[in-house]
């Protein structure tokens, strides 16, 4: 550290100064937001390029065919009066043409609003109210459910459905209606950088989700930001839907760089080996549920991987032993995590070769501040204090659809998001996450993170996945309660696990709530862990 209280650091692209770390400065061309035009111009320059190969079926699409398919969806958009500010829905899973209206959304200069598939009537009804879509592409699946809450809420939308449904107009009868020479001459519709470009959800991971809006201007800088999946021609395997930020970038990271895509509907750690295999992926996006699977599964040593050069995930925090199997088990693959968020556009931080921590998030990526401070004062802490972490960027979202307050709650006056997150870094710059502030259980005034019990849980031989919630507690505060998903064959009991929790980390973080053995975690859509449904059933456990 210099007298200036300035560090700089040979191994990374950033400073510390000040305690607070700024990532290196990389221009970007902020007149290129268009990224509709980009994408169209794209297409024409490489129409036989290989953009998507389907494994269930083996068919091939190429760039040619997802040109004209876009320009189809965005005629059809733009006879029905679409255009800047109004709200396009997409709720679907991951399918063949999920990329169509997605693409043709920003060709028009609309609002890109994408849904989860299982989405529950009430939580529809909230979205619904919220965006109030103009036009909603809608799987088989999900479409009653969606009509039903337009209906209730009064939303007057168009629906439109992949697939076939009873007197329901498909995405294939729309592209119909366009002629040839309509497509040969259409151009995309001239945007300004700060119109709202998409409306993502947040995780909802405690209540409703928010609607987290970003820009053209920052959608373009997220997308350029996006470099770990940056090498031009590779063969991509990821299982996020657009719903998630992850499945959204991916999606038009890899248009961009002249990737082909694997699309393999549902991940199961056996048959997505043999589609790396088959199919020489070379890079790889997976959540931490299913990198859990993956690992635990013992699958690994079965298949031949070598084409892997990158298995990357984000979205929750990873215990150190899965990290560190991983890297035993593909030694010539760059295994990492790496942390962000909806709000801030994607990552913030990404493990690099150099890291010393197999368990932290790694260093901030280029453009990103970060710091920690305390909660209570607002005090920037220095290396190894750990307090919130705060983030700014670029591609910092323009706030929340609708919600001001929430807004205000969460980015300052000086514009630092506000996470909400526990962590510290380094003396080296590097980042580690704790937990989440909400989720920090306190027993007797001690604080306790629900990760670290679930990491010495995932650490048994037996247990597959673990999540850790507060029981109330009348004298103590709250107790933690472990729920454990075993793996199928493996035999362990309630009493070992609690043994084990009072052994390895000591008696306040003992499981007094007990453990109560399920065939399944609750997820959110978003692909965390549903702990506002498993602390009602813990109060269930312990109500009876």
């Amino acid at each position: 550290m210099t007298d200036n209280g300035k560090a700089n650091n040979k191994k990374a692209p950033f400073t510390i100064e000040n305690n607070v770390i700024i990532g290196a400065s990389v221009p970007m061309d902020a007149s290129s937001y268009d990224i509709g035009a980009m994408i169209l111009k794209i297409f024409s320059d490489h129409p036989k390029h290989v953009a998507q190969i389907e494994v269930k079926t083996g068919k091939e699409t190429l760039y040619q065919d997802m040109k004209d398919a876009t320009i189809r969806c965005a005629l059809w958009l733009q006879k029905q009066n679409v255009g800047s500010g109004d709200v396009i829905a997409v709720c679907t899973e991951n399918q063949p043409d999920s990329y169509i209206p997605c693409i043709a959304t920003l060709y028009v200069g609309a609002v890109f609003n994408p849904w989860h598939h299982e989405v529950t009537l009430k939580t529809a009804q909230y979205l619904m109210s919220l965006t109030r879509p103009k036009v909603m592409f809608s799987c088989e699946s999900a479409l009653k459910v969606l009509m039903e809450a337009a209906r209730l809420e009064k939303v007057d939308t168009r629906f439109i459905v992949f697939g076939k449904y009873p007197e329901m107009q498909s995405l294939r009868d729309t592209m119909r209606l366009q002629t040839n020479e309509e497509v040969r001459t259409f151009q995309t519709r001239s945007i300004r950088a700060d119109n709202i470009a998409m409306i993502l959800f947040s995780s909802g991971t405690t209540g409703m989700p928010k609607g987290v809006t970003h820009s053209y201007e920052s959608l373009y800088r997220n997308i350029s930001s996006f470099t770990i999946l940056g090498a031009k021609n590779s063969i991509c395997l990821w299982y996020s839907s657009l719903y998630w930020i992850s499945g959204t970038l991916c999606m038009l990271r890899s248009i961009l760089t002249t990737a082909t895509s694997i699309l393999h509907e549902n991940f199961d750690p056996e048959e997505t080996c043999k589609v790396i295999e088959k199919y020489k992926v070379d890079w790889f996006f997976i959540s931490p549920s299913a990198i859990n699977l993956l690992y635990k599964s013992n699958v690994l040593q079965k298949y031949r991987l070598k084409s892997l050069e990158a298995l990357l995930t984000g979205g929750s925090k990873l215990s150190r032993e899965v990290i560190e199997g991983l890297r035993k088990s593909l030694p010539h693959a760059g295994v990492a995590q790496g942390y962000g968020m909806t709000e801030i556009g994607g990552l913030a931080t990404v493990q690099m070769i150099n890291c010393k921590k197999s368990d932290s998030v790694g260093f901030v990526i280029p453009n990103i501040q970060l710091k920690a401070i305390d909660v209570a004062t607002g005090k920037v802490l220095g290396p190894n204090e750990e307090g919130e972490i705060c983030m700014k960027s670029p591609t910092l979202m323009l706030g929340y659809y609708k919600n001001p307050a929430a807004t205000r709650a969460t980015i300052d006056d000086q514009g630092w998001l506000h996470s909400g997150d526990k962590g510290y870094y380094t003396e080296d710059g590097e980042v580690v996450i704790v937990d989440r502030l909400k989720e920090m259980m306190k027993y007797r005034g001690h604080q306790i993170s629900p990760h670290e019990i679930e990491e010495a849980l995932m650490r048994h031989s037996a247990v597959m996945e673990a999540a850790v919630v507060p029981v109330p507690h009348d004298v103590d505060g709250e107790w933690p309660m472990a729920f454990v998903r075993k793996v199928p064959g493996a035999k362990v009991t309630e009493a070992e696990l609690v043994q084990l929790s009072q052994s390895e980390l000591g008696e306040v973080k003992k499981l007094r709530g007990g453990v109560k053995f399920v065939d399944a975690i609750p997820y959110t859509a978003s692909g965390k862990i549903s702990r506002k449904e498993l602390k009602e059933m813990a109060k269930l456990v312990h109500s009876k």
